[in-house]
């Protein structure tokens, strides 16, 4: 049973963050509560791009901001900001250098300006 009152029920919103996991190769916007830990946003957010990354639900994620793994133990609401970039990997990955610059979300670049092919001719 969830031992949140009443009132921290009323005090939690809707935190969007732009979100990738690792292996998936688009961002996604997803809604989490303000007062999730970051683990409990990882989990929440894993389930939602499981269709498109076919991630293992029995492995521990490591959620990455800014090129830093962020402790599961912190508060959303307290520790992004609104619509901020994060990445999502397993546990104990290295993480790559030139973290999240490739990405178009990480450098203010459209996905068609980055990928031109898909573009519809004219």
């Amino acid at each position: 049973m969830d031992c949140r009152t009443t009132m921290d029920w009323l005090r939690m919103a809707e935190f969007p963050l732009l979100v990738r996991f690792r292996t998936d190769d688009y961002p996604t916007l997803v809604p989490v509560d303000s007062e999730d830990t970051v683990a409990e946003a990882a989990n929440k957010i894993t389930r939602v791009v499981d269709s498109r990354a076919h991630i293992d639900h029995d492995r521990s994620f490591d959620v990455i901001h800014n090129g830093k793994v962020v402790e599961d133990s912190k508060i959303v609401g307290e520790t992004f900001d609104p619509t901020a970039y994060i990445e999502i990997q397993y546990e104990g990955e290295d993480i790559p250098d030139g973290f999240g610059e490739s990405h178009p979300a990480w450098n203010d670049q459209s996905m068609l300006e980055k990928h031109p092919e898909h573009l519809k001719p004219e």
